[in-house]
């Protein structure tokens, strides 16, 4: 491989290549497993199915996929055909009721307020665009602008029995009505919008006379341009389908016929079918095509020869069920017989046998390619370091580097980008052309012959330490700096601002007064005062970085002051003996509270040898029979207060190894639910003891979380036991499990509640601090330590802790994230 490392050449050549047939393979599997077909909506892209390669181009998933497409544009044809044809032509005069239009998908009251327009004025009303003006109206010129009474539209049959609806209510021939009710309120005045009417309804009225108010007003208003603008969108797609689904531009047929109060409408693209259809058999007809499907759902029937389910077809039709009743049939056929026309059933059985079978060879090959290629560039960076490879004569500038590699790396881009344009076809099926995949291997050669030269010229730069010193950019900032520094290093305040800034406004100003060339020159000063700014921010942020970093707790952060200018190293130097400061206090600090946590752990260890004495000397005393009723009363005493005295120690130096660290967090997964359920039983004793009923509830059967289970027990346990001893007696202690959503994560939040038994005179902060308890006459057992090891266990965790209060309720939480 040595002797190949002296002729560096060859072995970019070899790189060239095999980038080359790596971009080959790529696209050229790219074509055999994905088609572009043009479709009434643009460009559709459609995958090849391997297992189509023994089918037949009719059975194959591809075209079925590519019929599925057709009926859905179809269909909505079919609904759009509806709105703006009468008995298969457009009718402009038809007349539309704006209310129940935008309401097409609901059912309306069989009262309601509409205007009724004809569908072309509506159309160029959508076109035009709509108009509204500001008027301050008094509360007399309101009732003069809008009518007396409010004009209702009644439907005779608003039904929606057999797939009816209102719309479809609606557009039935004396099925409505209409009467007024005059108002018994004064409208009031004030600023409204007021629309201009450019149409009038089909009884030549503006919206204002039918009705009373302004809500109603506004209202109708919103109607007639909602329905406006969708009518001219629809229209807009009405023209464009029903061109491209026309019996000379399309090999898909189909006859849909709907009955409507007894009246029966069709719609079709089959000339033979657009009249009469009497003693016509349909179904064969569209039978005879190839492939075919009949639909009628009032029948419950369906038939195909093809792979789509019914469930497909429904789904699609009750996506327009505005247009479609139940008294429904649906004919659609693909001419298979022999594809009269080009459209996208021909463009797919075109490219139905590109299917490419040997991609995962292919991909091995093209991934040894990628190994070769990798390893001459490791071998070749390789060389650079040792010498290997021949010094070029002179030695270029970083920039210059940067720019030949980056525009010879364009080139291939570019290239893609004009060819594009020159043909006027989209760039995805630029990638179908049969040839691609040659023209991506020559255009990936080029791109790869600007990216060697880049990475090797600048690691050759690099490994020379003179990437930045053969920079432009660098020798423009040296003579910057020099003439800023020379200039501003070491001046005072009034020399460093006034004096500059005085003298720099008036250069710009002699400077302007040259001319262009002044101009010029005034520009560049403006720039190495920009770079000056720049320097002395970029030394503020520096300084503020590590001021941010002390603030955080990072006290043994610096400044560096190399490169710093001026008074930022006057500040440079005293945040960092803010720093030092900071640091010595929080080293005192810490073993102050060392010191005091031994104390504690000591003293302690040291009490407890004596108290262990004690209780075993209580507990002989009380084996004993002793006839003096006062003598076992102050032995019960004295066994009470020495066991209250062992948990107060235990508590004590439990208390000080969580404060000072000492503790093992060992976290896993474990199930929240099931933890809490097993600590429930095993105080259920002790909560009936003291008359407390436990109810709790989970959002979840199971919610796993991360914590310790010794720990977060412990944590339970003390939050159980405080209800036991400070809760009212006879109540319920509730509990319960919810999820919450934050910031993308998910926690869960446990909580106990309950009634307590004394007046809580305590802030909910001092509940989790040492020594405080909620019974202040301290009558009651306990350490007031509890809630503080639960609080420091729960924060050790990564969990939260937090107490409520509410009058007398007490609720605690915990909350943890949420494992999935």
């Amino acid at each position: 491989m040595t002797k190949y490392l002296k002729h560096p050449k060859l072995l970019s050549f070899i790189q060239h290549l095999m980038v080359a047939f790596i971009a080959f393979t790529y696209f050229y599997v790219f074509a055999g497993s994905s088609i572009i077909i043009s479709g009434v909506r643009g460009d559709y892209s459609y995958n090849l199915y391997e297992s189509d390669r023994t089918k037949s181009y009719e059975d194959s998933y591809l075209f079925n996929n590519i019929l599925g497409n057709n009926i859905s544009d179809v269909l909505k044809l079919v609904a759009e055909r509806s709105q703006l044809e009468t008995q298969g032509e457009y009718d402009g005069k038809k007349k539309i009721d704006v209310t129940a239009y935008v309401n097409r998908g609901t059912t309306l009251p069989g009262d309601y307020i509409t205007a009724t327009f004809y569908l072309s004025d509506l159309l160029k009303w959508g076109q035009s665009g709509f108009e509204y003006e500001t008027r301050d109206f008094s509360d007399e010129e309101s009732a003069k602008f809008l009518s007396k009474s409010t004009t209702y539209t009644h439907l005779k049959n608003n039904i929606v029995s057999g797939g009816m609806n209102s719309y479809l209510s609606s557009q039935l021939e004396d099925n409505s009505m209409t009467f007024t009710i005059t108002s018994s309120t004064q409208p009031e005045g004030g600023k409204h919008n007021i629309l201009v009417s450019r149409y009038e309804t089909v009884d030549g009225k503006n919206i204002e006379d039918l009705v009373s108010n302004w809500e109603e007003y506004n209202l109708l208003c919103s109607y007639v341009e909602e329905a406006a603008l969708t009518l001219t969108n629809n229209f807009e797609d009405y023209g464009k389908l029903i061109s491209y689904y026309s019996y000379q531009n399309s090999n898909l047929r189909y006859f849909v016929s709907r009955t409507i109060n007894g009246k029966t409408e069709t719609y079709t693209n089959v000339d033979e079918l657009s009249k009469e259809t009497t003693g016509i058999d349909i179904k064969g007809m569209f039978e005879g095509y190839g492939k075919y499907i009949y639909y009628c759902p009032y029948d419950l029937q369906y038939e195909t020869n093809t792979l789509i389910k019914e469930s497909v077809v429904r789904s699609l039709v009750k996506s327009y069920k505005y247009a479609f009743p139940d008294q429904l049939k649906i004919y659609i056929a693909v001419d298979t017989n022999d594809y009269p026309c080009i459209d996208g059933f021909t463009q797919g059985k075109i490219s139905f046998s590109k299917y490419m079978p040997y991609r995962t060879q292919l991909y091995i090959l093209s991934f040894v390619a990628t190994v070769v290629y990798l390893l001459i560039l490791v071998l070749r960076l390789k060389a650079q370091n040792l010498g290997a490879e021949e010094e070029p004569k002179k030695p270029l500038y970083t920039g210059a580097i940067i720019g030949v590699g980056l525009g010879i790396i364009l080139i291939p881009f570019v290239a893609f980008v004009i060819t594009g344009l020159i043909m006027d076809i989209s760039y995805g099926k630029l990638l179908q052309i049969a040839h691609f995949p040659v023209y991506a291997a020559a255009g990936a050669f080029v791109f790869d012959i600007g990216l060697l030269y880049l990475v090797y010229g600048l690691v050759k730069k690099y490994k020379e330490k003179s990437l930045w010193k053969d920079s432009f950019t660098r020798q423009v900032i040296i003579k910057a700096k020099k003439l800023i520094l020379s200039t501003t290093d070491n001046a005072n305040v009034i020399i460093r601002t006034w004096i500059p800034y005085v003298g720099f406004v008036v250069l710009n100003l002699l400077l302007f007064k040259i001319g262009l060339a002044g101009i010029v020159l005034a520009a560049i000063l403006d720039a190495l005062v920009g770079v000056y700014l720049y320097r002395q921010n970029l030394d503020r942020d520096k300084i503020i970085h590590v001021i941010e970093n002390i603030q955080n707790g990072d006290v043994k952060a610096k400044v560096k002051i190399d490169n710093l200018h001026a008074d930022n190293i006057s500040l440079a130097e005293a945040v960092n003996t803010i720093g030092e400061g900071i640091d010595r206090a929080v080293d005192t600090s810490m073993k102050d509270e060392k010191l005091k946590a031994d104390l504690i752990t000591n003293v302690s260890h040291d009490i407890k040898t004596p108290l262990t004495s004690i209780i075993n000397y209580v507990d002989l005393i009380k084996r004993e029979d002793i006839d003096n009723v006062r003598v076992r009363e102050y032995v019960a005493v004295l066994e009470s207060k020495s066991q209250k005295l062992k948990q107060l120690t235990e508590d004590l130096v439990e208390a000080s190894k969580i404060s000072s660290g000492n503790i093992s967090i060992q976290l896993e997964r474990i199930d929240f639910v099931e933890l809490v359920n097993q600590t429930i039983g095993e105080f259920f004793e002790k909560l009936e003891a003291s008359k407390l009923t436990p109810v709790f509830k989970s959002e979840r059967p199971s919610i796993i979380i991360m914590a310790d289970a010794r720990h977060l027990w412990r944590v339970i346990e003390n939050l159980i036991n405080n209800v036991c001893k400070y809760a009212l007696p006879g109540t319920r202690v509730y509990m319960d499990m919810r999820i919450k959503e934050e910031n993308d994560k998910k926690y869960v939040v446990f909580s106990i509640k309950n009634i307590s038994a004394n007046e809580l005179n305590v802030d909910e902060g001092e509940l989790t601090e040492r020594f405080i308890r909620g019974d202040e006459s301290r009558t009651t057992e306990g350490s007031g330590l509890g809630l503080s090891i639960a609080k420091n266990l729960t924060t050790s965790q990564g969990g939260k802790f937090n107490i409520k209060l509410d009058g007398d309720l007490f609720k605690a939480m915990l909350t943890f994230e949420v494992i999935e």
